[in-house]
């Protein structure tokens, strides 16, 4: 994982707020795999799931976004159909724009066109790198690499260390992972006992940042 993070936050808020508004309870499709997408989705409050089916029919989830990013934009210049499916982790606030007013306000505006890239490169790595640990790290490794690719995105310096303001539950890193909650919260349990990261009004901290990289090569 790269040390330059281009997590989108409000940069887009000014330019959907005359959007149309949605809200969508928990569990909620947004985008279908294999199905075409023409309009663009800022989330504006919730978090979203993008997941894909296995041939036996099972869901793995690939990655989640959160509040100030955006939904379809991957496919906003190409009529490709979606290859993961989006769904509502929460309860969601959404604004729609259509493609071409999003490829407008994009190709007219340099920072937006500059962050967007830098967005979809980080994408494209953390798929890559996502793939790679679930082939070749065991699960302490892999939920360490996760910690520490989420104090990048949502890591908040505070007096008890680094401070991952987004909820992680344990089912969550089990999805991410494709194994079962307990041996998450072994694996959690067992990191909280060295130290390694500490757990408060459910967010994550961590208290010491070299230690946490000494364990897996990062």
């Amino acid at each position: 994982m790269t040390k330059t993070h281009y997590i989108q936050n409000d940069l887009w808020s000014e330019h959907f707020a005359s959007c149309p508004v949605i809200t969508l309870s928990k569990n909620r499709l947004i985008a279908e795999e294999g199905a075409k997408i023409n309009q663009i989705y800022y989330i504006e409050s919730g978090r979203v799931k993008f997941s894909s089916t296995t041939p036996d029919g099972n869901e793995k989830i690939m990655y989640i976004v959160n509040k100030g990013e955006l939904i379809g934009d991957l496919w906003s210049a190409s009529s490709r159909p979606y290859f993961m499916t989006a769904t509502t982790l929460t309860k969601c606030t959404l604004r729609v724009m259509e493609q071409k007013s999003f490829l407008d306000v994009l190709f007219s505006n340099r920072e937006l066109a500059e962050n967007w890239m830098g967005n979809l490169s980080e994408v494209v790595e953390f798929l890559v790198d996502h793939v790679t640990e679930l082939v070749f790290l065991d699960k302490e490794q892999i939920i360490i690499k996760y910690i520490y690719r989420l104090s990048f995105n949502y890591g908040v310096e505070t007096e008890k260390g680094i401070k991952i303001n987004t909820k992680m539950t344990h089912q969550l890193f089990a999805d991410l992972m494709g194994c079962s909650r307990i041996t998450v919260s072994k694996i959690m349990s067992h990191l909280i006992k060295r130290q390694v990261i500490r757990k408060e009004g459910g967010y994550l901290y961590i208290p010491d940042m070299e230690a946490l990289k000494k364990l897996v090569k990062l």
